[in-house]
């Protein structure tokens, strides 16, 4: 109706200030924490190791099998995912007899639209309280386009050998951080990349495309519950792409599996659980948790009529809560995987089993019906529990720009009253223990019936 026309213009100009400016896209701090418990004990995983194999020397193997699995995962996507942007025809996986190494890659990366300068090399991520053995240390620059390692730990990094053996357990957790490294940036056609002009994404739809790794933000966020009115007045928020991608990458591990590819297999499997445990961090499942719809409006109109501290004051603290909560996580979990505390709540909540008959094998509803819902439900509280837990400076101060290497805020966190710290514990736990069941939801969907397949 005309006179709500004004309303949608405001409700979208709010939309887009909040997410142009909006830094954060990574999701845990540390995937491969959120992994080794979640699957520590699962048939499929423990005690079994796998040959590590190049990428070059999968899709060499694979080059005329592939073009009908990725052509019948380019129909799957345009059939279901919500305002999916369809593959170009000219990007179909086409890989002749003989090609070389370096086209084969191109071929293959152009044809599951990721960015085609990732290095994908073969190594391993070791678990805290540990390095990388002795000259087989991981420059940044060899496994990420990214310029800064943010807070991911390099010296965990370790270059392994093509048919070296390496546990299927740190195969699939050193897989789940590998989407945080570049694969999903620089993908749309105003980001300033040679792969935006070929992959028709189209403009980013959100995020900042200015910030080195801000491009990344529509393939790892998931908006599937918001207001009605938001959608109509801000329709981008809807152009998301965590589904498509988990199950592309459950496509490849299956049949990288069938195929004979064990490394691939749960390598693939492991790039699927990333998008799924994003859906478990109530950030990535709301636009503004804390932030009401009216709220929102308010703040456009104060912003529109020249008053912009409302506006800059509700960015940053989101944009610094999802970060100190990011901070949290990762400090808390890494200490107590460094000291083999596995009675930490964080860390025991991943091994809880309890609510895994609820998703037993991750289906293509999942993400949209199940964990995002888990997660909108908890937003608003967890979001008020980190404005109790941390000094105010860095979760409600407009002039703090955190970047999560300012603090430890796990060890800021215990300053807070001992029933506050409990509360905030026993909340990431709930996201913790939903990123566990999700992520063996995952396996399971993918491992082949029995071990010993999946294992060869």
């Amino acid at each position: 109706m005309r006179h709500l026309r004004p309303l949608r213009r405001c409700l979208c100009l709010t939309a887009a200030f909040f997410f142009a400016a909006q830094p954060v896209a990574w999701a845990w701090s540390g995937h491969a924490l959120c992994t080794w418990d979640a699957v520590g004990t699962m048939p499929q995983v423990v005690g079994h190791s796998v040959p590590a194999e190049a990428l070059t020397t999968f899709l060499a193997m694979e080059a005329a099998a592939l073009p009908k699995v990725l052509e019948e995962e380019e129909q799957w996507a345009r059939t279901n995912v919500p305002f999916y942007a369809p593959r170009p025809d000219s990007l179909a996986f086409k890989a002749a007899d003989g090609a070389e190494p370096v086209a084969l890659k191109q071929a293959f990366v152009h044809a599951i639209r990721v960015n085609e300068d990732v290095p994908f090399p073969l190594y391993v991520q070791r678990q805290p309280g540990t390095v990388a053995a002795a000259g087989r240390e991981m420059a940044w620059s060899a496994l990420s386009i990214l310029k800064d390692a943010g807070d991911i730990d390099q010296k965990r990094m370790e270059r392994v050998e093509e048919g070296e053996a390496l546990s299927v357990a740190d195969v699939i957790a050193t897989a789940t951080d590998e989407p945080d490294f570049g694969l999903d940036i620089g993908l749309f056609q105003d980001n300033g990349q040679k792969q935006g002009a070929l992959y028709n994404f189209g403009p980013q739809p959100f995020g900042n495309p200015l910030l080195d790794y801000g491009s990344q933000a529509p393939f790892h966020m998931g908006f599937y519950h918001e207001a009605g009115i938001l959608y109509k007045a801000a329709p981008f928020l809807q152009h998301t792409y965590p589904e498509a991608r988990v199950h592309l990458y459950m496509t490849l591990s299956r049949f990288a599996f069938a195929q004979g590819h064990p490394y691939w297999g749960w390598r693939f499997a492991g790039w699927a659980a990333h998008y799924v445990q994003d859906m478990a961090q109530p950030y990535h499942a709301r636009v503004l948790p804390g932030v009401g719809t009216v709220s929102m409006l308010w703040t456009s109109v104060l912003d529109k009529v020249g008053v912009h501290g409302p506006r800059i004051a509700a960015l940053n603290r989101v944009t610094n809560r999802h970060t100190a909560l990011e901070n949290y996580q990762k400090n808390r979990m890494t200490a107590a995987l460094a000291q083999g505390d596995k009675d930490d709540p964080l860390v025991a909540a991943l091994r809880d089993t309890s609510g895994d008959a609820t998703v037993q094998r991750l289906q293509p509803t999942t993400l949209r019906d199940v964990s995002s819902v888990q997660s909108v439900a908890a937003a608003d509280a967890l979001d008020a529990q980190v404005e109790r837990s941390f000094p105010a400076r860095y979760v409600s101060d407009a002039a703090t720009n955190l970047d999560g290497k300012d603090a430890d805020l796990y060890a800021l966190s215990r300053q807070a009253p001992a029933a506050e710290q409990a509360k905030l514990a026993g909340l990431v736990a709930d996201r913790m223990r939903q990123a566990g069941r999700d992520t063996r939801a995952v396996i399971r969907a993918v491992a082949p019936d029995g071990t010993e397949a999946a294992q060869r």
